[in-house]
């Protein structure tokens, strides 16, 4: 599952660079859906990864979706772990 995670995440910068040099709006709309595919299998890979794994699911709750400095939260995070 690591690997699939990683191949979605690949992808998602794939289409992020062809949407950064597409000039045709059409092929770029049609690539931003695509890549919001690849958005949702992401998701879906880590949330499964850390269902099996309660630590880095514990990490990761102290890092995101909350407001503040970022490095901090992860500091933060690695000592409480």
């Amino acid at each position: 599952m690591i690997a699939s995670l990683t191949e979605e995440a690949e992808a998602i910068g794939w289409y992020e660079q062809r949407i950064a040099v597409e000039k045709d709006k059409s092929a770029r709309a049609i690539m931003r859906n695509a890549q919001k595919e690849e958005f949702k299998h992401f998701g879906m890979d880590l949330e499964f990864l850390l269902r099996q794994t309660p630590q880095w699911r514990a990490i990761l709750q102290d890092i995101l979706f909350k407001p503040g400095d970022i490095v901090e939260h992860g500091e933060e995070a690695e000592e409480e772990s």
